[in-house]
């Protein structure tokens, strides 16, 4: 992800700073530190979209705390075919998270950004701090969700809370 960073044109700035700032919490290191299966993680992104740039950072250090995993980042834009494949109502929404077992064989998928996050972002509108409370809640829902594809991924063998 680090090499992706580099050379990211747009948003550079909020890129670094979301990937910097973003720290994956002990308990979190712990559970996936529980993982045994090799998986390789290709997301689709671009760097001009929001969602790439505040979702992805986040995915890319819980990736980096996964044992025997790689993540790798393709271009959407130079990688349509492929991203027909994961289009919802014919729209295609980055950034697409796609966990691969040891054989590349395709094993889950996790698109844009967490189910709640329009709730989340309507709670948090109209607060004072609320962009920095949404972008906190927002983290911590992508962890969730990740945590739980791991969950049903390694058989229930992770101690999720």
């Amino acid at each position: 992800f680090k090499e992706y960073l580099l050379a990211v044109k747009e948003n550079k700035t909020s890129w670094e700073n979301n990937y910097t700032q973003y720290e994956v919490s002990p308990e979190t290191k712990n559970i996936l530190s529980q993982v045994k299966l090799k998986f390789y993680v290709l997301a689709i992104a671009e760097d001009w979209c929001g969602d790439s740039v505040r979702n992805l950072p986040v995915i890319a250090k819980l990736v980096e705390n996964l044992p025997n995993s790689e993540l790798r980042v393709l271009s959407r834009d130079l990688n349509l075919d492929l991203m027909e494949r994961y289009a919802i109502n014919g729209k295609k929404k980055i950034p697409t998270i796609v966990f691969l077992n040891s054989d590349f064989k395709e094993i889950a998928v996790w698109i844009e950004k967490p189910v709640n996050a329009w709730q989340l972002q309507e709670k948090f509108k109209n607060e004072p701090d609320g962009k920095e409370r949404y972008w906190e809640a927002l983290k911590e829902e992508i962890t969730k969700e990740i945590l739980q594809i791991l969950q049903i991924l390694t058989v229930g063998k992770l101690n999720v809370p």
